[in-house]
């Protein structure tokens, strides 16, 4: 092999392999046999040949993907946050005197709002 060729390909281990297709060792193992995939045999197990630019890629991918997932995580576990904070205990629906259809009143749980402070006029008293 000349100095060319060894820029553009690289020689990774069947467990490096499976962790860039996201696939089980043992996978591999099967496409080496099944002949889907070629591999040289070395004394400690197979080496497989990958082009060092589509490596390089596919290593930036599964980083990215990575990183998604643990902002999925972050942003699924304040939304739960959130949602226990404003969950509704229920829905009471009652009747206004007068009214054709039925008002739906939502009734919180308890220590979820609190109270708003009057700004402004006090009652009609002066000081």
């Amino acid at each position: 092999m000349s100095v060319t060729e060894s820029k553009f390909y690289k020689d990774i281990s069947v467990k490096a392999y499976a962790k860039l297709i996201n696939k089980s060792d043992k996978t591999v193992y099967k496409m080496i046999k099944d002949g889907l995939l070629g591999a040289k045999k070395k004394a400690k197990g197979y080496e497989i040949r990958v082009d060092s630019f589509m490596l390089s890629r596919c290593e930036d991918i599964n980083e990215n993907i990575f990183t998604m997932k643990e902002l999925m995580q972050s942003f699924e576990s304040r939304l739960k946050e959130v949602e226990k904070k404003t969950e509704k205990k229920k829905v009471v629906i009652s009747t206004k005197q007068g009214a054709k259809k039925p008002v739906m009143k939502k009734v919180l749980k308890k220590n979820t709002l609190k109270p708003i402070k009057k700004v402004g006029k006090s009652n009609g008293k002066k000081k």
